[in-house]
């Protein structure tokens, strides 16, 4: 439960396209907004999201989400994936002025397509024997081969475990 005093908003990121907006206002905040916008603005204004999209360090509007007046939380659909966003919590006087009320955290969305980096590559080594694992090329700080994940399996440690509790049955 959130005290008379605070508000909270904040973003996180459900996948490449959406984001989840989450927010609590306080009754001190509706307070403050009506003394400085006229008596009864809260329940005059209609509340609003505007998302943007932070561009080589400039912040674009990209869409305006309008609320419905109960919601505490919103899903928000975005055009593109890979990009910084952040949202502004705000409400639409009758004369289509908009008055910020708060402002979220900016999150950074997953890439919904492959890499365009042709530097970057991966090889699938979990089908190929030890000795192809070997020949494989060294990484620029080694001279030796690649030793990624050449632990014995099940893990020792475990190991010990389960011959303890077989010994202890």
């Amino acid at each position: 439960m959130i005290s008379d005093n605070k508000f909270a908003i904040a973003l996180l990121v459900q996948n490449a396209h959406k984001v989840f907006c989450y927010f609590s206002i306080s009754p001190l905040m509706i307070k403050d907004f009506e003394d400085q916008n006229g008596q009864d603005s809260w329940k005059n204004s209609k509340p609003i999201l505007k998302v943007f999209e932070i561009d080589n360090g400039n912040a674009n509007e990209v869409k305006v989400v309008y609320l419905d007046a109960f919601a505490n939380n919103w899903f928000i659909n975005l055009d593109k994936s890979g990009i910084d966003v952040f949202v502004k919590l705000g409400r639409i006087l009758p004369d289509d002025t908009f008055i910020p009320v708060a402002l979220s955290n900016t999150v950074t969305t997953p890439r919904s397509e492959q890499s365009n980096d042709l530097s970057v590559y991966y090889l699938d080594v979990s089908q190929q024997e030890s000795t192809e694992i070997d020949k494989l090329p060294t990484t620029k700080h080694s001279h030796e081969p690649s030793n990624i994940h050449r632990e014995p399996k099940p893990y020792p440690f475990m190991e010990q475990k389960k011959k303890m509790n077989h010994i202890q049955k």
